[in-house]
């Protein structure tokens, strides 16, 4: 049996390949689809092992999108340079966001897929994933609002509209349309939204 500090590395790789093969079984097959067996003989432990380090199946989903998840990605890349212009740093976060749904594309739609089949899955995704990248996202509005760099509104709704934007358009272009990444087209959609979210669709400010 490893001990001292090799015990704990042995924790820590064992806890790393359950988390890993559980992405990828849980992206392949939901929630409901893969089972705490097939994830630790992939992962190359028994399953009292995984159950030890997680406690339930649930408990183990929940790890997943915490952990594995797009949004810790976009986490470490996103910017908060308050400083630089405006839609500079808007179109660079946006266009982080996209790269990471496109390289993430079969985890999130596993992840709305088992957001509409399943209701424990459900909350578990609101809670770790879609709200904590809102949550994000606000905390750079509201830091721009408060250096004055866009007016004062809402930064939670400010937030919902410009990631509503990116999510539509990745939607709708790569999973719906399959069309996958075009850098010229990319660029003229996310500075155009970022446009809109900027300076509004009303022209000179007539009501």
């Amino acid at each position: 049996m490893p001990r001292g500090k090799g015990a704990v590395r042995h924790k820590t790789e064992a806890r790393g390949r359950i988390l890993d093969a559980a992405l990828e079984l849980f992206a392949r097959k939901g929630f409901v689809g893969a089972t705490t067996k097939e994830i630790a003989a992939k992962a190359e432990v028994n399953e009292v092992t995984l159950f030890r380090q997680f406690g339930s199946k649930k408990a183990l989903y929940a790890a997943v999108i915490s952990e594995r998840s797009p949004i810790v990605d976009i986490e470490k890349g996103i910017s908060f340079d308050v400083d630089a212009p405006v839609d500079e740093l808007l179109i660079a976060n946006a266009t982080l966001v996209l790269s990471t749904l496109r390289a993430n594309r079969r985890l999130f739609m596993m992840l709305m897929g088992d957001a509409w089949r399943n209701p424990k899955a459900r909350s578990m995704i609101s809670q770790f994933g879609m709200e904590k990248g809102i949550a994000m996202a606000t905390e750079l509005m509201q830091a721009l609002i408060e250096a004055g760099r866009i007016r004062r509104m809402d930064p939670m709704i400010a937030a919902r509209a410009l990631v509503g934007m990116v999510q539509s358009y990745f939607m709708t272009a790569d999973l719906l349309a399959g069309r996958g990444s075009d850098p010229k087209e990319d660029k003229r959609m996310l500075s155009g939204f970022v446009g809109i979210f900027l300076d509004g669709a009303r022209e000179g400010g007539k009501t």
